[in-house]
C-alpha cells in the first residue's frame, strides 16, 4: 500500500530542526509513544477529508451474484472507509464487450425480495450484520456461476453451530451432515462439506449488499467495487507514511508541526498552535485544489417517481395511454 519514502522519525527530526517541540524531547518511552499518536491523528485527518484522494484509492475484490442472494459476506476485507463506485459486468454474456454499468454506492440498503429489474445499487456492511443463508441439506449442488448455463443455487453463505460464517468457495455437492468450523475459527479456516469447500470469514471483516434481489438463474453479475481506504496505523517512529506519497508528504508534515505544539507543555508553544492550526488549514485546501482540474460527473435524478405509479412493477407507467 502506497510507495512513501517518508518515516514518522523523518518527520519528527525535520520538527525538530525547526525549533518544533516534539514528544521525544520529553521523557523516554512516553514520547515516542505521543509522537505515534500524533502522527495517527495527523494520518486520520488527512484520510478523513471528504475528498476523495487517488493515492487512497483501492480496488475491492470482484464478486459474482447468486440465485437471491442479496448479501455477500468477504474474507479478510477490512479497510474499507467508504465506497466510490461500482461496476456491474454481465460476466457469461458472449458479446464483445461485454455489458457493463456502473452501479450507484449508497450509505444503507434494506433488505428485499424483489429481482424485478438487474442489480444496481451496492452498500458495503460488516460481515456480522449480513443476511446469511442455511445449509440446503445433503446431497445437494452448488453450481458455477462462471458458465454458458447458469442454473438456480443455494444461498452461498451460512452460519455453523459453532456461529461461524461460512461462504462457499468451491462448489460441488454436499455431504451427509452440515458443515461446522472448531468454535472461534481463524478466518480463512477451510471446511469440508462433501466436495463442497466453505471457508470461515470473521464477523468484523465486511462484505457487500446488492439490490435488488438477483433472479433465480441469472443474469450472473460480476461485480467490482471501489472504495477509499480507511486510515493505517502508524505503530512505531520506523513506520512510512503510507499511503500519502512523497509528492504530499509535507502537508503530513505541517499537520505533525501543528499538533506537536498543541501537545507542548510550554503555554507559549501551546498558545502558537491556532496560527500553526490555520497554515494546516490552508495546507489542507491547498491539496484538495489538485481535483479542481478535472471535472466531475454531475446529474439529476428523482429519488421517486412525481406521480404515484399505478402499476408498481412498471419502472415508469406514464404515456400517453397511462398518464396518471
Amino acid at each position: 500500500m502506497g510507495n512513501s519514502t517518508t518515516t514518522l522519525q523523518q518527520v519528527n527530526d525535520y520538527a525538530a530542526a525547526k525549533g518544533i517541540p516534539v514528544p521525544t524531547q520529553n521523557a523516554a518511552g512516553y514520547g515516542t509513544k505521543l509522537a505515534v499518536k500524533i502522527a495517527n491523528d495527523v494520518m486520520g485527518d488527512i484520510i478523513a477529508e471528504r475528498f476523495n484522494w487517488k493515492w487512497n484509492r483501492a480496488v475491492g475484490p470482484t464478486f459474482y451474484t447468486n440465485s437471491y442472494q442479496q448479501d455477500y459476506p468477504q474474507l479478510g476485507l477490512t479497510n474499507i472507509g467508504w465506497l466510490e463506485d461500482a461496476d456491474r459486468i454481465d460476466i457469461n454474456n458472449t458479446s464483445i464487450p461485454k455489458p457493463l454499468r456502473q452501479l450507484t454506492v449508497h450509505r444503507q440498503l434494506s433488505r428485499n425480495n424483489l429481482t424485478w429489474k438487474p442489480v444496481e445499487k451496492i452498500c458495503w456492511m460488516y460481515n456480522s450484520l449480513l443476511s446469511l443463508g442455511t445449509w440446503p441439506g445433503a446431497g445437494v449442488t452448488f453450481y458455477p456461476l462462471v458458465t454458458a448455463n447458469v442454473q438456480q443455487n443455494p444461498i452461498m453463505s451460512m452460519r455453523d453451530v459453532n456461529g461461524n460464517i461460512l461462504i462457499v468457495t468451491n462448489v460441488g455437492t454436499t455431504g451427509l451432515s452440515a458443515p461446522s468450523a472448531p468454535l472461534n475459527a481463524v478466518e480463512g479456516t477451510p471446511v469440508s462439506d462433501g466436495t463442497v469447500t466453505w471457508m470461515v470469514v470473521a464477523a468484523t471483516s465486511q462484505g457487500f449488499r446488492v439490490d435488488p434481489l438477483p433472479g433465480a438463474a441469472g443474469p450472473v453479475w460480476q461485480i467490482t467495487p471501489y472504495y477509499q481506504m480507511l486510515a493505517p496505523r502508524l505503530t512505531t517512529m520506523a513506520s512510512l507514511i503510507n499511503p500519502i506519497p512523497d509528492d504530499y508528504s509535507k502537508y503530513f508534515q505541517v499537520g505533525y508541526e501543528t499538533y506537536c505544539l498543541q501537545a507542548s507543555p510550554n503555554p507559549g508553544d501551546r498558545a502558537r498552535f491556532e496560527d500553526a492550526k490555520a497554515a494546516w488549514i490552508k495546507s489542507m485546501m491547498d491539496i484538495s485544489k489538485q481535483g479542481d482540474r478535472e471535472a466531475d460527473a454531475y446529474g439529476m435524478l428523482p429519488v421517486t417517481q412525481p406521480v404515484e405509479s399505478v402499476y408498481p412493477w412498471r419502472r415508469n407507467p406514464q404515456d400517453p395511454s397511462q398518464p396518471y
